[in-house]
């Protein structure tokens, strides 16, 4: 799948509008829903929808849909059309209701349900609910203003094979102020989500390590066949002297597991 011609159009959609802080207009209890599940199993999982003290919201949505990410870790909905990967838990799962109103302070029950097919295979299974307001126009702009809230479902097969792999897709380096600012694109090739530690070293010509940063938690987790870019900035303990230095660039699991390195070089 290519995520990044599915952000190309997921931006130019709401190139005429606008996604702002859903704080203020409704608020989701349940608004994750990550669980171990079986062949064969029920699923239910209740979220509960409120709307803010001064808010009338007619006609919300509540749809399951596809779930990507970008290189960056923001959720992208995929249409079925675009909902194609093995790892898909939207063809099983569904919402109700599909569409309500919420009077001021209300509180509303959606739920979450479906079958586990028996033949679901191995890893993970993923899929978004998204709970949207009616495009309301701005009074500030002539724009159209969505609020939407979405809830990640992260289901994992249970006594399944995890396979948490990935490799390094690329790596480049460059100078900036004196430092060394390296850039790690990684691919997860497993079939479940991780959140992979990613590191890197500055050496030099002698294979001494001149710049160093420890192997970092990134900041969400990688879903299957996804990709994450990774910046980090090498600050040396002095000035780097002229010559080639090499950039060593390691990505591991939680556990210290070496899930793949690489590396590149940088003329100073």
């Amino acid at each position: 799948m290519n995520y990044s011609t599915v952000k190309i159009l997921f931006l130019a959609v709401f190139a005429f509008s606008a996604i702002v802080s859903p704080s203020s207009a409704f608020s989701v209890d349940g608004a994750i829903f990550s669980e171990e599940v079986s062949p064969g199993q029920e699923i239910v999982h209740e979220m509960i929808v409120s709307a803010g003290e001064d808010e009338l919201l007619p006609n919300m949505t509540a749809e399951v849909v596809g779930f990507a990410m970008t290189e960056d870790g923001a959720n992208i909905e995929l249409l079925p059309e675009d909902d194609t990967e093995l790892f898909s838990a939207r063809p099983f799962l569904s919402v109700e209701p599909t569409s309500f109103d919420l009077e001021s302070g209300e509180r509303r029950s959606l739920n979450l349900t479906g079958t586990v097919p028996e033949d679901v295979g191995e890893g993970g299974r993923y899929a978004l609910v998204t709970i949207k307001t009616a495009p309301k126009e701005s009074e500030k702009a002539s724009v159209m203003i969505i609020t939407a809230i979405q809830v990640p479902i992260l289901l994992t097969i249970k006594d399944s094979d995890l396979e948490m792999t990935g490799e390094i897709s690329d790596l480049s380096a460059s100078m900036a102020d004196g430092n060394v600012s390296v850039d790690v694109t990684f691919d997860n090739t497993g079939n479940v989500h991780y959140k992979p530690f990613v590191g890197a070293n500055l050496l030099d010509e002698d294979g001494e390590v001149v710049a160093s940063v420890a192997p970092a938690e990134t900041r969400r987790m990688i879903l299957p066949t996804n990709s994450r870019l990774v910046k980090m900035t090498l600050v040396p303990d002095a000035v780097l002297e002229p010559g080639t230095y090499t950039v060593e660039a390691e990505v591991t699991l939680d556990d210290g597991t070496v899930l793949d390195t690489a590396e590149t070089t940088i003329e100073v």
